[in-house]
């Protein structure tokens, strides 16, 4: 199911000198014009909980003019329909025929982001909606039950049931469950992909069928995945080129020079049987696990290709392979002489320098590859950073000092 691409990545042996970036799995670009995807099954009905959830990226201005993620029902009377979309201030929201409940977060910025939906028909809030995991609104609308009773439309992607509304954008890894999942449930399995056996799991398109960016002429459908075993058609798609084609999707290991690291992670709220674990491999080597490295980031000490296997509840995921190639070992002096203290830090962080610089620009970059923070110093060969407003997790500090090479390094917020 996962796509073995490689990538390469180059740097210093000895350290990182780039920002984070991200490689991607196959997903599917919708050139918002008349392109969607039309399934046969409907994956939930009547009243019944429910959760989407997608990884998309898009740059169309939805404000006023909705696009579409997901939706399945008939318009033709109230509660007959469940739209999954993007609308006000580019925000997400869930509509059915006859109201609809708002996001806050605009999520248009041209990134991937994982965006869900949950319905709960018993909860007092029984709409959620999230963006990366995290939980944007939650609320009720106003006209009570959301449900799906008609029949004229089955599970459709990137339009609206009444034909309009397109989404423009790349879409991947489209999941449909049959109840309502926790926020837990959800960060646990954002980034990595199912092996379609799962619990609840209704339908499930990962778009893994055709090859980003090349002549797909004639690859037509896209395989639900789940039990349902639904066959999805691919409607009015050029299937060729950089747009309305199978395109490079949302990536499962990012990459900070000098570090790999695996998107998938675990926290102390996550449930025991869904923590993940890690094995990271050689794929030059028949991919060969590589003593040791178990990790969820992983520094390579060669040359070579790596990936990465991601085991979730039983199903295991095998990342892209990526290509690490030396280079020269340019400003090495000022890279390897960072001393930061202490790491991991439950507060402030503390870099000394081998020197006194005129300007340091300092970037404290989020493990998805987001500027969570900036800073600016001049004139010392020390400074301290503040980590108390951050949550715990793994950040990459991006340093440059006057005319050098940027350097990386890995930061633990505790």
């Amino acid at each position: 199911m996962t796509k073995k691409l490689r990538k390469k990545l180059l740097f210093p042996a000895c350290f990182a000198a780039s920002m984070l970036t991200s490689y991607a799995q196959t997903g599917l670009h919708f050139d918002g014009v008349d392109d969607y995807v039309q399934g046969t099954v409907a994956p939930v009905t009547g009243s019944g909980d429910r959760t989407v959830e997608a990884w998309i990226r898009t740059t169309k201005d939805s404000d006023g003019n909705q696009s579409v993620i997901c939706d399945w029902g008939d318009s033709s009377g109230s509660n007959k329909r469940f739209t999954f979309n993007i609308l006000w201030g580019n925000t997400l929201r869930l509509e059915v025929t006859g109201g609809g409940i708002n996001g806050t977060t605009a999520v248009n910025d041209g990134e991937w982001h994982h965006v869900a939906v949950t319905y709960d028909n018993g909860a007092s809030n029984r709409v959620n909606l999230y963006v990366d995991g995290n939980l944007d609104i939650s609320g009720n609308m106003n006209n009570g039950a959301y449900a799906y009773t008609g029949s004229s439309v089955k599970l459709r992607l990137g339009m609206r049931v009444l034909g309009d509304n397109l989404f423009e954008g790349d879409m991947d890894e489209v999941r449909v469950w049959d109840y309502a999942l926790t926020q837990e449930e959800i960060q646990s399995r954002m980034h990595v992909e199912l092996c379609g056996d799962e619990t609840g799991l209704v339908a499930y398109y990962p778009f893994a069928e055709g090859t980003p960016g090349t002549d797909n002429a004639g690859m037509t459908t896209a395989n639900d995945m789940s039990a349902t075993a639904d066959i999805g058609t691919l409607n009015n798609f050029a299937l060729a080129g950089e747009t309305s084609n199978w395109v490079e999707g949302h990536g499962l290991v990012s990459a900070s020079e000098g570090t790999l690291t695996a998107g998938q992670g675990s926290s102390e709220t996550t449930p025991t049987e869904l923590v993940a674990t890690y094995q990271w491999v050689d794929c030059d080597n028949d991919n060969t696990a590589i003593e040791g490295e178990t990790a969820q980031a992983f520094t390579p000490e060669t040359p070579g290709n790596y990936a990465v296997e991601i085991t979730v509840d039983g199903c295991t995921t095998t990342s892209e392979c990526i290509e690490v190639a030396s280079l020269g070992v340019e400003d090495v002096l000022f890279a390897n002489s960072l001393k930061l203290y202490p790491n991991p830090t439950s507060g402030d962080v503390n870099v000394t320098l081998n020197g006194v610089y005129q300007t340091i620009d300092a970037q404290l970059v989020s493990i998805t590859g987001k500027v969570v923070a900036e800073y600016q110093f001049t004139n010392t060969n020390e400074f301290s950073i503040d980590l108390n407003n951050f949550n715990s997790g793994l950040y990459f500090l991006n340093l440059k000092a006057d005319q050098l090479d940027t350097a990386t390094v890995k930061v633990v917020k505790m």
